[in-house]
């Protein structure tokens, strides 16, 4: 009997404290207002933050610095389509290519021989139009001689007649010729530029073929749209081998491919790179600096970069605690830094370590799902549903 009266007892005694409103702390629904507005998007891309809050001590602020570098801005996988190994004779060049298909050989010996069909059938060209111009001139000779000599009574008016037809047909025989040459020359060009889509679709330049010089090793890869502004024909490169891990092989981007790949939304690079020694085989892979001309750079922790969608935002200080919310656009990360492109200027203050804190706020602002000062009630959300 007693065990059950304590039970009710202790049963009584705990609603009693869990029902009671005294027994709440008052504090906490200020608490949860102040938590609440931790954080505001107040405009388009600008946001507040409490000062003085757990939040804010988390964030740090760095300066964007500006230095000389020689740093790669983008680095892409690349491999050897051919190769000029080192030779005796220059003339002989064009025979010495090494390619990494056969595909891609036969197509080049084609090339080749188009190459010498275009001026070949363009010389013809002119040569028949001069043949046929002497001929034309002297048969004109003829007939007006003729013609002055039937006018004295001295020559018979068929010797005459006989002249002007010859003259004709010449005339008639050399449009003809001169047709055909056109024709021949138009079409040895029409197979050239084919054979010279041909080349780019297997994979290499033709124009760097014809320019290439010994011990040039042509590197292709293939560059991401978003990316392609960065690829500049004669920027500087460096290309470390998988065979070879701890040399340098300095180059230059030689061309640009015409056309962009549909399926995979990238465009060809073609890398030239030095080879004295002749150690490179074609189908060797390649990771290939690009753009290691030394120049003034703007470098900013890695942690400060924050990737929505396709974009890359940081979080830029303002003055009386309006942060704004900027898009850049970024190279490559160096260790814990990373090289922005555009976007920001030296001496800019940006949020480091802590930005990822802040994310979700990035993403309510660039899908639009903040409101405007014009409603900031819409636009407070609770600090701390901060996360990455």
């Amino acid at each position: 009997m007693a065990q059950f009266t304590l039970a009710v007892v202790i049963t009584i005694g705990t609603l009693a404290y869990l029902l009671w409103p005294a027994s709440r702390n008052p504090e906490d629904t200020t608490s949860s207002v102040a938590e609440v507005e931790i954080v505001k998007l107040i405009g388009q891309h600008q946001l507040s933050i409490q000062s003085g809050t757990p939040l804010e001590k988390k964030l740090t602020i760095v300066a964007v610095v500006r230095e000389q570098t020689s740093a790669p801005m983008l680095k892409v996988t690349g491999s050897i389509v051919a190769r000029l190994p080192p030779g005796k004779e220059k003339e002989l060049a064009e025979g010495r290519w090494d390619f990494n298909s056969a595909d891609l050989s036969s197509a080049y010996a084609d090339w080749i021989k188009a190459r010498a069909d275009v001026p070949f059938y363009e010389r013809q060209l002119l040569s028949i139009r001069e043949l046929s111009a002497a001929s034309l001139k002297a048969k004109k000779e003829v007939a007006d001689r003729l013609e002055k000599l039937v006018a004295a009574g001295t020559d018979p008016e068929k010797d005459l007649a006989a002249a002007k037809a010859d003259y004709l047909q010449a005339k008639i025989q050399g449009q003809k010729d001169e047709h055909e040459a056109e024709t021949a020359v138009k079409n040895a060009k029409r197979t050239l530029a084919t054979l010279e889509r041909q080349l780019y679709q297997a994979g290499i330049d033709p124009g760097l073929l014809a320019k290439a010089t010994e011990s040039t090793a042509i590197v292709v890869a293939e560059v991401p749209e978003a990316r392609v502004g960065l690829a500049q024909p004669g920027q500087a490169c460096v290309a470390r081998f998988y065979a070879f891990p701890e040399v340098k092989f300095n180059g230059h981007v030689g061309s640009l491919a015409p056309t962009l790949s549909k399926e995979r939304r990238t465009l060809r690079v073609f890398f030239q790179l030095n080879d004295p020694e002749g150690r490179l085989k074609p189908g060797m892979f390649a990771e290939i600096g690009l753009g290691t001309d030394d120049r003034p750079s703007l470098m900013i922790p890695a942690d400060s970069v924050l990737h929505v969608g396709q974009s890359d935002y940081v979080i830029l200080a303002g003055e009386a605690g309006v942060w704004k919310i900027t898009e850049v656009k970024t190279g490559e990360q160096y260790g814990a830094r990373i090289e922005v492109l555009h976007g920001l200027k030296a001496g800019d203050r940006v949020v480091g370590s802590g930005a990822i804190l802040l994310k979700p706020y990035v993403v309510r602002d660039i899908q639009g799902l903040g409101k405007t000062a014009a409603d900031p009630a819409g636009a407070q959300v609770s600090g701390g549903s901060a996360g990455p």
